[in-house]
This record gives C-alpha cells, structure tokens and sequence, in this order.
C-alpha cells in the first residue's frame, strides 16, 4: 500500500497540472475573501443590523434587493445631511422597508419627477422618496411637504406605513431643532440623545423561523466565504481528476491486475488512492492557509486554523468523488465532465452563490444532499460561536466518506472482475 502511494505521488508531482490547480486556485480564493463586498447581506433575511443600501448611481436598480416580503423604497437624496441620514436609517431599520438611496446634490424636483417615470418603468419598487436639497431648512420652519416628497410605486400597503413614519420622524427633527436653539446642542446630538434615552426592544424567535441572526458584516463575509469554497472545490475538483487518471490508466494497461496477484486487494488499491487524495487535499489547504496570511484577519470572519481545518475536509469530499466518479465511468473525458457538473450543479444549489431559502422545498430538499450547503451552515455556526459547529462538519465529512469510498472500492472490484 506504501508503494502505492508513493508511486502514485511520484507522478502527481510530475504534472505541471497539479502545481497550477495548487497553487493558482487558492491564490484566487484568498482574493476573493479580500474583496470589499458590500450590500450581499440585502439578500437575506433576517439581518439584526440592516441600514441603507448606498447605490453608485440614481440609474443603478432597486429591484435587485426585493429578494424577500419587505417593501423595497428608492431613495433621491439632494440633501445630503446628518439629518436626512438619521431619517433613512430610522426607516430601513424598521424592518419592513429595504431603502437604497442614490446621493445626487443637482437634482431638483423636476429631475427627479422624470426618473420616477423611468423607474416606474424599468425597475421594481414599492415607493420612491425625493428629498430636498433644502431638507435641515424645511424641517426647521415645519414644511414637511416640501422637505421631501413621497412617490407611490406600487399598490402596496405598507407605503402608508411609510408615509406616517416619514412625518413622524419629521416632527420628531422639527422638535429637536426647537430645543437645540436653545440648549445651544446640534440638533443631530439631540436625536442621538433621544434615541439612548428611549427603551431598547430584543427579539427573540421562539418559533417558526431556523434562520441565524447575522449581523450585516458576516453576511458580507459569509458571502465572500461562499465564492472562496467555489474556487477551492474547483481545485479539489481538477486535482481529483488528475488522482483518478492514475487509476483509469492503471485498469487500461492491466497494472491492477497485476497488483491483485501480488496479494493486494482492491480495497487496498483504492485505499491507497484515498490516503493520496487526502495528501493533496492538505496540500491544497495549506496553500490556502498561508495565502490567509497576506489579508487581515477581520476580514475573514473566521479564525484561520478552523478555515483551514473546513477547506481540507472538504477537499476529502470532492478528492473522494472525482475518484468514485473515475472509476464509475472508466475514462478521463467522462470522469472530468461528470466531476465538473456535479461541481456547477451542487455550487449552485447548496448556496454559494446566493441564498436559497426563498426556492422551492424540492430545490431546498436537494440542497440537503450537497456538501458544500452543511459547510455553509457549519461557517454560519462558527460565526455564532456554535460549539456544535464541528460535530455538523465532521458528521458529514465522514458520512460522505463512507459512502464515495464503498462504493468505489466496489466499483473497482466489478469493473476489475468484467475485464
């Protein structure tokens, strides 16, 4: 079995192929967990920390954020204030209106009267809000229909909702102005002072919801986490290929044959296999780790050794199943495309690339089944300081082991004993 291995490492080492997939898929994982992403967390439910989405243009579409039941409302902020700031995030903290607001000091009423027009058109919200260049002046004298001006966009009801909790809040600036003339405080400090002295709620779900509560930081993180298990079982994915062509070269030319008479089972042979899987796999992982060394360690979220410890275990998974595959149909081609579409398929649906808690229960059902989907809930666990983080991993980790390795031993046995 020794033998075996370090045969088969021999010529791993050999290809320029492995060292590529070494070296150059880590590297663009850690770039992808040093990208500053912002506004992912829109995507999901549920995040304790929601505030305004800044969106680059006024062109730029809201209807990318109405990826749940809150009413999505666009914002046309001329003003620019600590005032008009207050007042959004009051709002979008709510927790029913997801509020993306788009800075532009030059547009006036009219400007803003024709984009609504165009929006209403091309994009999808429940309402538009249009605030005034002058905003601190009207909210001073009390002109709350001309501080801003609110645009009906759908026949939602919670736009009334909206309106109301605009005006109150409006009344509430007005009153802090009045009193800052004379306490000689910002009327920015007194609604800061207001808000401390006003009683603080916590939510608790008892029932009916098995989200977790992120914040809006480790949802951004758990995304750029998301993109990086991509690029690392990509790597998993093309070195298992070239782990499997030893074998299927090895049944073309007999070797296992040959290897059987000396009294090594295939059990034995594919065990072999395994523990060779298991190298690279580390090998990858250790690359990974020391790419993490070069990006602050914030912005990961998690520490390193556990990021670590997560992308060799799932190396062993996809190593695993490239071999199962190889085996299964017996040439590189159709090894390498078999691998690579259970690659696309279990990425798209196990929530790397986007939440899947708003599809379907049979797309959520067969999310259940992909690896990548319980490394995502484990990350999300180890955020939370979950001790059960670990025990999740781990349990599925060997429960897939198990399974690609039977049924490749018994694989090779059969195809073995038909040639």
């Amino acid at each position: 079995m020794i033998r075996i291995i370090k045969t088969t490492l021999k010529l791993l080492f050999r290809n320029v192929g492995f060292w590529l997939c070494a070296i150059c898929f880590p590297v663009l994982a850690t770039v992808m967990l040093n990208i500053q992403t912002e506004n992912q967390s829109y995507y999901y439910s549920y995040n304790v920390d929601m505030g305004v989405v800044e969106l680059e243009s006024k062109d730029e579409k809201v209807a990318y954020f109405a990826s749940d039941s809150k009413c999505v409302v666009k914002v046309y902020d001329a003003s620019q204030s600590k005032l008009c700031d207050h007042m959004l995030d009051k709002i979008a903290r709510s927790g029913l209106f997801k509020v993306g607001r788009s800075k532009n000091g030059e547009m006036t009423q009219a400007d803003a009267d024709k984009k609504v027009l165009e929006d209403g058109q091309d994009d999808r919200m429940g309402a538009a809000v249009y605030i005034d260049r002058d905003f601190d002046k009207h909210i001073k004298k009390g002109e709350y229909d001309k501080a801003l001006t609110v645009y009906v966009m759908s026949e939602d009801e919670r736009v009334e909702l909206l309106e109301e909790k605009l005006l109150y809040i409006m009344q509430k600036m007005h009153t802090a102005a009045a009193v800052s003339e004379r306490t000689g405080k910002t009327t920015a400090e007194l609604l800061l002072d207001m808000d401390e002295a006003a009683p603080r709620k916590t939510v608790r779900m008892l029932s009916g919801n098995d989200e977790k509560n992120l914040t809006k930081i480790q949802t951004d993180q758990k995304s750029n986490l998301g993109y990086a298990y991509v690029f690392m079982t990509l790597g998993y994915i093309l070195t298992g290929v070239i782990l499997a062509s030893t074998i299927i070269k090895e049944l073309s030319n007999d070797v296992i044959k040959r290897i059987r008479l000396a009294g090594t089972s295939e059990i034995t042979y594919f065990g072999a296999k395994f523990v060779s899987g298991v190298v690279i796999s580390l090998i990858l992982s250790v690359v990974f780790s020391i790419c993490t060394l070069f990006i602050d360690q914030d912005r990961i979220g998690v520490d390193r050794i556990s990021l670590c410890v997560m992308t060799f275990l799932l190396g062993l998974i996809f190593c695993t199943f490239t071999l199962f595959s190889g085996v299964l149909v017996g040439n590189i081609m159709g090894a390498t495309v078999t691998a690579f579409t259970v690659w696309c398929l279990s990425s798209m649906i196990s929530g790397l690339y986007f939440p899947i808690g708003g599809t379907s229960r049979f797309i959520q059902s067969l999310s259940a089944i992909m690896p990548q989907k319980w490394f995502m809930d484990g990350t999300v666990m180890l955020f939370l300081r979950d001790k059960g983080a670990w025990t999740v991993i781990l349990c599925v980790t060997v429960a897939y082991m198990v399974v690609f390795t039977g049924l490749g031993s018994v694989g090779l046995k059969l195809r073995n004993s038909d040639e």
